[in-house]
Order: C-alpha cells, then structure tokens, then sequence
C-alpha cells in the first residue's frame, strides 16, 4: 500500500522493510533521530533504501524529515543548525529565507534525505500557542507568504520537495493535537484571509506538497482537517487548485488516533490524503494488506510522479555544516537580534574587575514537535570571550522556590546579570527570578531565547532582546550586539501584548 509513508526504529535498514520496497509495497518514508547518528550513517541507511528500490526496478523511496531549523532539527550533529522560522522573521529578508532553504535542502539531499516537512507557514497570531511559536515567521500573513514562498524555492531548488505546513493553519490553537483536538471557530471569510493566504501563495509558486493539521476549523466540519473532504478536496484541491502530495500530520497523535488505528487510517484515506504519515504506530508492515483496497488511483499517480522527479545522484557529503553554511546561519542570527528596549546599557564595555554573571536554563523539549533538550545554551561561553570574569549559572526549568532564592543570593553582588529566558512567560521560577532582581535594583540584561512573549512577564525590564533561538549561532549574535560588535537589526515578527515597545 504505497500510500502509507513508513517508519522503522533503528540506524540500519530492516531486512523486511528492504523486502517491502523492494517489491513496491512501500513508496516513503519518515526518518526521526533515533534512525541517525551521524550525517555519514544517514546517508548509508538512505542509500540502502535507494538501492532496495532500485532492485525491484524502481525510482527512489520518498524520505521525509523535520529539519526546519530552530527548534526543531531531526538532524543536528555535524549539520548546519539554522536558527529558524521567526528569526527570519525578525530579519524580513526573502534572500536570507531562500538562502536557509537551500541550506537545508542541499545538506538533506547529501544525506539521502529528499523531502523536508518544511516550512510551517502557520501565523501565530495566539501567543498562548503551544505547539508553533519559533516554528513560525511571524503573526503577519503576508510576513509569512513571503518568507514561506522564499524558502521553499530555495528548498526545491536543491531538487527536495518541500512541505507546506499545518493546512489549513495551526497558528490560533490553544491546545496542541499531539494530546488533544485543537478548534478554530474563525469564519470562512477571517479563515481565507489570514490562516490560507500563505498556503495560497505557496501554491501558487509551486510548492510540492502541503501537510494537513490534525485541527478542526468549525465553519467547515467537525473534524479534524486531516479527516475531512471538505477541507482537504474542498479547500485545499477545488478552492486553492493544489494538485500536489498531500501528506497528514503524524497519524500517531492523539487528536486524530483516538478515533482507533484502522478507522483514522481509513477517514484520512478517504478524505483525500496522499500519503499518511505513520509516526510511531507499531506493526506498520501488517498495515500494508490490510488498507491496500483503499488505494486511490489519483494519489498513486501523484506518489509516482514524485518519485519519477527525485535526484538519483546526491551532492558530497562535506557540504554538510560547511563553513559556507555555517556562515548563513551566522548572517541570519546577526540580522535576527532585536532590542526590545534598552535603558542605555548598551553596548557592554568589557572590564576585567567587574563581576558579570550570565543566568541561563537548562534547555528541554516543551513540545514532542522539539529538539532543544540536545542543545546547551552557548551564552555563557559567547560572553566569556568577550569579558573576562563572567560566570555562569544554570537554573532548571520550573525552578522551585528555594533554587530562586539560592540563586538571588549567588547573584547578589554581581555587577552585571545577563539572563536567558526559555518559555518564561509560564514559568514562574525564572519570572520569579527576574521580578526580585528588579525589586532589588539589581536590572538584569533579559535575552528570550525562545518566543518574544517572555517579557510580558516581567514588564519592569529596561533592557530586553529577543534571539528566537538556543542554536550557537544565536547565542554567538546575542554576545556580538551586547557589545558592540555588530548593530542590532531584528524588527519585532510578533506583536507583544500590553507591552510598550521602544529603545
């Protein structure tokens, strides 16, 4: 059953599922990071499918992952670690996405790897959004058509297909449909006007495939988009005219695998997907016989053209993390820092007698769409090239009250504290944290190395910057603009609530 898109665990190909390509029963596939170790191995087990195919006389399998930069990246050891979505955003640079999206592009292909599950054109408009946040441009529709037009031309570029998602848009949700059903109630005209216009243009310029969201849009039925005809044939194919690969959301995540295995697998067949993604179902093989009468002709046809455009000869592995690369994403960072405020603290002179103390939290994966645990927030080390005595201290996420007061008294004769938030906006540990510093008169430097909301918090801050991103590159940026290295250029992609913005 070629429409439904495989994945196996382990870092070597699996005698039977070889076996299945071989003999055309299996047409993709979607890798994770438990399949990699490194760049060098990816491209081994990507090879090995290749060559299943080709000994039963086929084009390449289709294989997918989530390498989008910034929070999320399946690949990142020895790979060039973007810094994502809304740092581009707050660049406003169409160059610089197109140049993100050849980067990804040609480092997936030399890897093996020929479909990236990018870019997310959701608009994140809901600052409360669980599951997007960084993962978007911004909360401007036409923000975000540009940039999600200009990476996915320098994605396809490279001869990969990039994938527009979470149709029809996953940027006004308050719950994340990994664990539950999130629900639009905009209407029809708000619905085209904002959550379609970058899926429009994307399509318009071309873009390979489109991923459903497993989100319900009540104007138009009352079930999830990845379930329903009339969001899928009747928006997606007849209104917007897309006749590319349409691929579900992991089919695994509890908004739409509630409904049961088979019966979910079968509604989202029915509904008009091209491909569904499997995720982590077990015993994906069994699955094969048991929905191969639900093939649609229409979406073999579409798999096969696909497969018929994929490159046959994949670049050389050493452009993967390249100088040349690296050097992109060093150019987005730099262009991404934004000053939120500053009271006249900046830049930062350097001097050897001061005490400068540099907070920052222990990185974790807040969403299962999030590789930041793998990340050690390189602040510190940035800002230790540049000031001699600086110190660090790392606090947990969540730190309970006697870690805070442990830590104001580590702080308490620092002359200089320079904090990374993550997510603090719901976290009243670090909140905690930074209120009592200003209550003290201690102003700390506050950094958000996530989303831009964070100082919502804690409005009593005089100097605020964003990153948008934990990755080297950002945190390498943050130190350059707090002392002067480089002019800061970042214009806010967000709007702050009830924040006065200036500086």
């Amino acid at each position: 059953m070629i429409q439904l898109m495989h994945s196996f665990r382990g870092t070597t190909l699996p005698e039977a599922v070889r076996e299945a390509v071989r003999r055309g029963e299996i047409a993709a596939f979607c890798l994770f990071n438990f399949n990699v170790v490194s760049p060098a191995q990816l491209r081994e087990l990507t090879l090995a499918l290749y060559a299943a195919a080709a000994e039963g006389g086929l084009p390449p399998p289709i294989i997918g992952m989530d390498q989008e930069g910034g929070q999320l990246i399946a690949v990142s050891e020895g790979t060039t670690e973007l810094p994502g979505n809304m740092a581009l955003g707050a660049t406003r640079s169409p160059e610089l996405a197109e140049q993100a999206g050849r980067v990804l592009g040609r480092e997936l292909l030399a890897m093996g790897v020929n479909m990236n599950f990018a870019p997310s054109l959701d608009i994140n408009n809901n600052p409360a959004n669980p599951a997007i946040g960084i993962r978007s441009f911004g909360d401007d529709p036409n923000l975000v058509s540009v940039l999600g037009r200009a990476l996915i031309r320098g994605i396809q570029a490279e001869g990969v297909i990039a994938t527009a998602k979470h149709f029809p848009g996953m940027g006004d949700i308050e719950s994340d449909s990994h664990f539950a059903l999130p629900v639009v109630p905009h209407s029809l005209e708000h619905m085209r006007g904002v959550e379609l216009l970058p899926f429009r243009e994307a399509i318009s310029a071309g873009v390979d495939a489109v991923m459903t969201g497993h989100i319900v849009f009540s104007v138009l039925e009352d079930r999830p988009a990845t379930l329903s005809s009339a969001v899928l044939r009747g928006v997606l194919r007849q209104e917007l005219g897309f006749d590319g690969l349409l691929v579900s959301d992991a089919m695994d995540m509890n908004a739409v695998a509630r409904e049961g295995t088979l019966p979910s697998l079968s509604a989202a067949l029915a509904a008009g997907n091209d491909l569904l993604l499997l995720g982590h179902i077990p015993d994906q093989l069994s699955l094969i016989p048991k929905l191969a009468y639900l093939l649609d002709p229409q979406s073999a046809s579409r798999i096969q053209r696909a497969r018929a455009r994929l490159p046959r000869e994949l670049p050389p592995l050493s452009v993967v993390g390249s100088d040349e690369h690296r050097q992109i994403a060093q150019t987005i960072a730099d262009r991404a820092i934004t000053v939120v405020r500053d009271n006249g603290r900046l830049p930062l002179v350097s001097n050897p007698e001061d005490r400068v103390v540099i907070v920052t939290v222990k990185t974790a994966d807040l969403t299962p769409a999030d590789t930041s645990s793998k990340v050690r927030v390189g602040l510190p080390s940035a800002i230790s090239r540049r000031q001699p005595r600086a110190e660090a201290l790392e606090i947990p996420m969540h730190a309970d009250a006697a870690a805070v007061r442990a830590a104001l008294r580590y702080l308490e004769d620092a002359d200089t504290i320079i904090i990374g938030t993550i997510a603090a906006e719901t976290d009243e540990g670090q909140t905690g944290l930074i209120r009592a510093l200003c209550e003290r008169g201690q102003q700390p430097i506050v950094v958000s190395l996530r989303t831009p909301y964070d100082c919502t918090a804690f409005p009593a801050v005089q100097t605020y910057l964003c990153a948008y991103s934990v990755r080297p590159s950002a945190t390498e940026a943050v130190a350059r603009v707090l002392y002067g290295e480089i002019e800061p250029q970042g214009v806010l992609p967000v709007v702050l609530p009830g924040l006065e913005v200036g500086g």
